[in-house]
């Protein structure tokens, strides 16, 4: 029973075999351990022991007996005499997965961005059910994205295939060009809302203004153009005109005093402008060169307005026109809210008053020195749209009220007529009036005492008119005859 019990084979069978290969290297060093060998502890022959010697014998044979000591060595020995094939490498496996997670992973980024736009277009104007659907989109990209990483850290080579490879691609661009559509969207909602705000303002400011006219008619009769609304051509007398004249001198002297202004930083003498306006005038004071400069801007919008095309040519289907149809003009042309308008082929007309006017009166020269290039006078020239300047604004202000009053002018039917002093005559309190006397009465001045019958004309500041028997005055600047040989 006890050498049963010692003759049982080990339980480790690594331990056994290292026990073997101890055994067998000592038998090989005694001179008996020829042919078999037997158990230390039961002494019993161990049949397996032919294969362990002759692995070793190969071993040895091989010059690799120092890796019969190893076990993995031994172990490796094995396996690559069994002819186990090597795995294939995963590496290009890996990089197709790697292009196809960070493919999926932008289009869902941008599909993310795309509903996220949409979230926002719905908030403004606010709606309650676009919200709640992009909100479950954004949920449901969101979902997307986080079980897309969890399939890619589980599983990376599962996920390589081109088709969904390209497939994310598609995807991105579709979601790219929603994205594009929902901002368009939304620029054109802000867009009519910026637009209703402005025609909001727009009415407001109409109401405003229809209202201080109002409030200047009830103070000041006769003083505004809103005096002549509701005017009939069979009720049209001097009264009218004279009130539409006041409008034009007006709107004259502000662009004259804007041409002032803008000499002055631009190094140019007010004296000097003056000179060369009229050179045989003489200032009474340095500050009068700004009657010599109203002059030259009056005189140049009153050029030929005795006349119904105004002497340009591609006005000469006026000549044509009755007094109705002018009067007519002079109704619908008074209600226009801007300028802008005489593009339009309604005011056509107009719009070639504006052009030639703006060409004769402001010098290229000048426009350089006020402004340094000449952009306003080439647009006007190239006949494309006006300039949106101020400089400009206030000029076509100053013709479409010239223009207005030469429509009223022609609406009485050759019983108005228009005329100038000459310089160097001498003054008249019928036909003439002085305008320093005028300036100073509509400041709010004191008004100098009057040396008409000590001077002379000087030179016309504004025509007069005669309109029936009605005698208007033009203005004048007077001032002491030239004695210079």
């Amino acid at each position: 029973m006890e050498t049963m019990a010692a003759a049982a084979p080990p339980q480790q069978k690594t331990g056994g075999l290292a026990r073997r290969l101890a055994r067998l290297l000592r038998r090989k060093r005694s001179p008996a351990g020829v042919g078999m060998a037997y158990s230390v502890a039961g002494d019993e022959f161990d049949e397996s022991l032919d294969s362990s010697i002759n692995s070793l014998s190969k071993l040895k044979l091989s010059g690799n007996l120092a890796a019969a000591y190893s076990l993995d060595a031994f172990f490796k020995n094995a396996t690559e005499k069994k002819g186990a094939a090597p795995q294939p490498s995963l590496a290009p496996a890996t990089d197709a997965a790697k292009h196809a997670f960070v493919a999926s992973l932008f289009a869902g980024v941008s599909a993310v961005k795309a509903t996220y736009a949409q979230l926002q277009l719905a908030q403004h104007p606010y709606d309650a059910e676009a919200i709640q659907a992009a909100d479950a989109g954004l949920v449901v990209e969101l979902t997307k994205l986080s079980d897309l990483k969890r399939r890619y850290a589980r599983d990376p080579v599962a996920a390589v295939t081109n088709a969904a490879t390209l497939a994310a691609h598609a995807d991105e661009q579709r979601h790219l060009l929603r994205t594009y559509e929902i901002t368009a969207r939304k620029l054109e909602a802000e867009l009519r809302a910026r637009d209703a705000e402005a025609e909001h303002a727009r009415v407001a400011l109409a109401e405003e203004l229809r209202a201080a006219r109002a409030l200047e008619k009830r103070v000041h009769p006769g003083r505004t153009l809103a005096a002549l609304d509701d005017l009939h051509l069979s009720g049209l007398n001097a009264t009218h005109f004279l009130t539409a004249l006041r409008h034009t001198v007006k709107s004259i002297r502000a662009f004259a005093k804007a041409m002032l202004d803008a000499m002055r930083p631009a190094g140019w003498d007010p004296a000097a402008v003056a000179a060369a306006v009229h050179p045989a005038a003489q200032l009474c004071h340095p500050g009068d060169a700004k009657f010599a400069l109203e002059s030259y801007v009056a005189l140049k919008m009153f050029a030929n307005f005795h006349r119904r095309d105004f002497g340009l040519s591609s006005l000469h289907d006026r000549s044509s026109h009755d007094r109705r149809r002018f009067f007519e003009e002079f109704s619908e042309l008074k209600a226009a809210p801007a300028f802008l308008d005489a593009q339009s082929p309604r005011w056509g007309a107009l719009g070639e008053f504006l052009r030639d006017r703006y060409l004769s009166l402001v010098h290229e020269r000048m426009e350089t020195a006020f402004f340094g290039r000449q952009e306003q006078r080439a647009a006007v020239a190239a006949g494309d749209a006006f300039p949106r300047t101020a400089w400009f604004a206030e000029f076509a202000e100053m013709a479409r009220h010239v223009w207005l009053l030469h429509c009223l002018f022609s609406a009485f039917d050759g019983v108005a007529s228009i005329f100038q002093a000459r310089a160097g005559s001498r003054f008249s309190e019928v036909y003439m009036e002085n305008v320093s006397d005028v300036d100073g009465a509509e400041d709010g001045g004191v008004t100098a005492p009057s040396l008409s019958g000590h001077l002379a004309v000087g030179f016309t500041v504004v025509p007069g008119f005669k309109v029936g028997r009605t005698v208007i005055q033009c203005r004048v600047y007077l001032s002491r005859p030239d004695r210079r040989p």
